[in-house]
């Protein structure tokens, strides 16, 4: 069997040899999220400061989390690829996935914690998550790649907090969604 299948995201980075940091960001609505850092690459270690480094912000799609960015060897693995060419690279597992079911208030068991829409992620998750990699690197602006719905909840929050547009250097869409329009099923609603 494969180790890295009961594995959690932050023990895939390890697998692989990398340095992560497990933060967390607290949105204002009370979620608490998880926030992984890799710091540096394997062959990068020590040579520039983490908070010297350009961080990256990645935001996955929908049915998944983090790990998305970091599940295939280094050399095919977005994150991995970004840290060993100098970035501070972060992954957002918003609320609701299997690492970030915490709140300040409620229990994952509380039918008021699931009542969340692609807007709450916008309005508090992304958010949350970039003024933190903002704190913990130092800089004033960051690249956000989103994947899917990453891309949607990127488009919303800048659309919904242009005081944002500042913090986020570039918008790097894998696989953007604009519209949900040629959808079947539940989906078309």
């Amino acid at each position: 069997p494969d180790p890295e299948e009961s594995m959690t995201t932050a023990d895939m980075i390890r697998h692989w040899g990398y340095t992560v940091e497990t933060h967390e960001a607290i949105t204002d609505d009370g979620y608490i999220l998880s926030l992984l850092r890799i710091p540096h690459g394997r062959r990068t270690r020590g040579f520039i400061s983490p908070c010297r480094r350009s961080p990256i912000l990645f935001i996955h799609g929908l049915s998944t989390h983090a790990a998305e960015f970091v599940i295939n060897p280094p050399e095919s693995s977005p994150g991995m690829i970004l840290a060993e060419a100098g970035f501070d690279v972060f992954l957002l597992s918003h609320r609701g996935t299997r690492y970030s079911q915490r709140h300040l208030n409620l229990t994952k068991d509380d039918p008021a914690f699931w009542k969340f829409t692609f807007d709450d992620f916008a309005k508090y998750d992304v958010p949350s998550a970039i003024d933190r990699v903002l704190k913990l690197n130092g800089a004033s602006s960051l690249f956000y790649i989103g994947h899917s719905q990453g891309t949607l909840i990127g488009f919303l929050m800048l659309a919904e907090k242009p005081e944002y547009n500042s913090k986020v250097r570039a918008l790097f869409q894998l696989a953007p969604i604009g519209t949900l329009k040629w959808g079947r099923g539940l989906s078309r609603f």
